[in-house]
């Protein structure tokens, strides 16, 4: 009797113990994307990507439960966006990118399809949430996000923001850049 209790105590722990066990995935920077979009207030849209340098999620019983990237914004580009409008993004009026090489982001939370973490740019970090669409496989995590959407002013960059500067008419960019993220992840 002590024998069959003790194993059906074991065989227990031992679920529990699987039940709790954490897989790591890593983001496969050639096999994902993150897209941004910028825009004057009145017309101009301007988009292009920016490079992934690295990430990773973790995922239990086939729930995402952590999570952060890296993005090398050195690599900010644009095939229809002048390289002069490119230089620009990247100098001290918009990213200052060779003082803040890299941005990111590190999962705090996910409700249902609502992601939650804390953005990093120009070494200011902010709270955000916005809504992904993931699929996992036994080796493969693809998280998917159409819209997330960061002010720009919150990280200090507020070159021809109308919220900061009067008077810039259709010279006055929005304060929202738009980023459309897709990620694929492979087991460590």
């Amino acid at each position: 009797m002590k024998k069959g209790v003790l194993m059906l105590l074991l065989a227990f722990l031992m679920g529990v113990v699987q039940a709790q066990k954490k897989d790591d995935f890593i983001i496969d920077p050639l096999k994902s994307s993150v897209k941004w979009a910028g825009k004057k207030v009145v017309g101009g849209e301007t988009e292009g990507t920016i490079g992934i340098k690295q990430g990773s999620l973790q995922v239990s019983n086939n729930k995402l439960v952590a999570g952060d990237i890296l993005l090398d914004t050195k690599s900010i580009q644009s095939k229809t966006a002048s390289s002069k409008l490119i230089d620009h993004l990247k100098n001290e009026d918009f990213f200052d990118v060779e003082k803040y090489p890299s941005a990111g982001f590190v999962m705090t939370g996910l409700n249902g399809n609502t992601l939650s973490g804390k953005i990093t740019i120009k070494g200011i970090t902010k709270t955000i949430s916005f809504p992904v669409k993931i699929s996992y496989a036994k080796d493969l995590v693809l998280l998917e996000a159409a819209s997330v959407k960061v002010d720009r002013t919150q990280f200090g960059v507020q070159y021809s923001s109308g919220s900061f500067i009067s008077g810039l008419g259709d010279r006055a960019i929005d304060d929202t850049i738009v980023l459309q993220i897709a990620l694929q992840a492979v087991k460590k």
